[in-house]
């Protein structure tokens, strides 16, 4: 629906380099980590960059509690969560040599001195094609790094003379892999914006469990 400029917006910035926002929990989670038997860190691991590169769809909770029965589920999900994070991080890295990486690791984390190695390690490929371009190739679609947003109320359409419906404007900021952003216009109806509202609470809560 077209309709005037609303008076109320906003806008949201992604940082840009590698650790610059630890979750919350996040080394808690090292912990965590620290505990685990090293076959299952290292399955987390190449599940993590099955996920980031988007060979898997999701990671097997199920299994690791299979490996671990007397874990709890919580803490496994937390430990999942800062794989995730720490690979997806390191991915950012202008390095991929290992002692590299275990520099940051040992900078910006708590793991042990295995877990980074395991985590640093995993970077190379037993196929000489290194995860990092893996991944990396795999977030070439684009990154967020800004959000900007209106609510405006459609006045008339050319099939409604009044049709006086509310409306979210949303203009999303897209750094492709040569950091060249591009903006992607969208509107959503109240109905449309509640779910992709939903939908971003879910995975807050997500990330709230690290």
């Amino acid at each position: 629906p077209s309709s005037p400029p609303s008076s109320r917006g906003g806008s949201w910035k992604m940082a840009a380099h590698p650790f610059a926002q630890i979750p919350p929990g996040f080394f808690a989670a090292n912990e965590i980590l620290n505990e685990l038997p090293e076959e299952v860190t290292k399955q987390m691991i190449s599940d993590g960059q099955k996920l980031q590169s988007r060979e898997s769809e999701s990671m097997p909770l199920e299994c690791y509690e299979k490996l671990l029965p007397d874990s709890n589920r919580k803490n496994l999900s937390s430990a999942i969560n800062a794989v995730l994070y720490i690979i997806r991080e390191l991915s950012n890295s202008s390095t991929q040599e290992p002692k590299a990486l275990n520099k940051i690791l040992e900078r910006e984390t708590d793991l042990a001195k295995t877990v980074r190695a395991q985590f640093a390690l995993s970077f190379k490929g037993e196929d000489g094609e290194d995860a990092k371009k893996k991944v990396t190739k795999s977030l070439a679609l684009g990154k967020l790094v800004d959000i900007k947003w209106k609510l405006g109320m459609g006045m008339a359409s050319s099939s409604c003379a009044a049709l006086k419906a509310p409306f979210v404007s949303l203009v999303l900021s897209i750094a492709d892999k040569n950091n060249t952003i591009k903006r992607y216009p969208l509107e959503l109806s109240i109905d449309q914006f509640h779910d992709f509202r939903q939908t971003f609470k879910t995975m807050a809560t997500q990330i709230e469990q690290v």
